[in-house]
């Protein structure tokens, strides 16, 4: 067999070897209204991240972050002191995974977190993204005005009055007013 052959052969084998451990996984987010967002999640509630670490998953495949909150209200369902979910994503070590349309935090983030359980693991956020609502002060009224996702269902209008942030209070009473008994 001559050198060019074989030198052939062994790239096609690797390339199909390449190609044969090689798994494309994909997220898909279905655009959620407001209404199923509330009542698709478990709780809601208004908190300040205390903490975010990153980690691998059990199967070590990829990476996730593991993020708690201190609760400061309660909207819906039970809320203790404190809660912990996780999001895709993450940085152990040199590993980065970066997932688009997977929220990210850092220490001291002020949100309403829209909660979702899934059996014996931690809670995820509901729909991605869609499920995180900032929170920030007004640098004029001092009021805490809460911001809507940059992502959100349907068609976007410009100086549609849904995309202005709120006060927190009037969007609490919104959530309860939608949220339907379990």
């Amino acid at each position: 067999m001559s050198y060019t052959r074989r030198m052939r052969r062994s790239l096609f084998v690797v390339f199909f070897m390449a190609l044969s451990t090689f798994v494309a996984d994909a997220t898909t987010v279905v655009p959620l209204s407001f209404e199923q967002l509330v009542n698709e999640s478990q709780s809601v509630v208004y908190g300040r991240v205390a903490d975010v670490r990153a980690q691998w998953t059990a199967d070590r495949r990829f990476i996730e972050s593991v993020v708690t909150i201190e609760i400061l209200r309660g909207i819906k369902g039970s809320a203790a002191e404190s809660i912990s979910f996780t999001t895709p994503g993450g940085q152990v070590g040199r590993y980065l995974n970066v997932i688009p349309g997977a929220p990210s935090f850092t220490r001291g983030d002020l949100a309403v977190f829209f909660l979702t359980a899934q059996g014996p693991r931690l809670p995820v956020t509901t729909g991605l993204t869609q499920g995180i609502y900032r929170v920030q002060r007004d640098a004029l009224s001092g009021e805490m005005l809460v911001v809507p996702p940059a992502i959100e269902a349907g068609r976007i209008v410009r100086g549609d009055r849904r995309r202005k942030p709120v006060s927190l209070s009037a969007f609490e009473g919104t959530v309860r007013a939608v949220a339907t008994p379990r």
